[in-house]
């Protein structure tokens, strides 16, 4: 029997995760008698934390670095911001990808694109990529998790299709 992740990656992730949101919404707001799921107890309009859980903001990455913030889906991405103890800040555009990723580290549907104002064509700090590598590895366990918002996934769009969308400059 396929898995979710093979389907999603065979038909498409926005068409399958569309299908799948109304079947995964029951199971997410369903009422076990335990603790809500971390879904549930998302606030409307929150960013996707489940996707990197365990991890939460604060929480320290490796390196100097930690996560300083989530955005929720917008303009076909979530935004996650990464803050090194030095003062320096990353933004990383979590965008979907359509089995090819263009970002420094992706998981098996997530590219994660660092959005530092270049054209894939400056050095990355070593600390930092060896962060994204370790944030895409928490999103390829979470990414497909009856507790995610699958929702969330569906609004995200390849980096490429955002560029012509909205503008590279309307992406920072």
């Amino acid at each position: 029997m396929n898995s979710r992740r093979t389907i999603l990656k065979n038909i498409g992730m926005g068409t399958a995760v569309a299908a799948l949101a109304a079947g995964a919404t029951a199971v997410v707001t369903r009422s076990t008698g335990g603790a809500p799921s971390a879904a549930s107890r998302m606030p409307e309009g929150a960013g996707p934390w489940w996707l990197v859980a365990p991890l939460a903001r604060g929480s320290h990455l490796g390196a100097g670095w930690f996560l300083a913030h989530l955005s929720p889906v917008e303009r076909g991405a979530s935004v996650l911001t990464l803050q090194h103890r030095e003062g320096t800040v990353a933004r990383v555009h979590l965008c979907h990808h359509q089995g090819d990723p263009k970002g420094l580290a992706h998981s098996d549907l997530i590219d994660l694109v660092l959005m530092d104002g270049g054209r894939g064509d400056r050095a990355t700090d070593e600390s930092l990529g060896r962060v994204l590598m370790g944030l895409a590895a928490h999103i390829r366990d979470n990414e497909l998790s009856a507790d995610g918002d699958l929702g969330a996934l569906a609004r995200m769009q390849p980096h490429s299709d955002r560029v012509l969308d909205y503008g590279p400059e309307n992406l920072t």
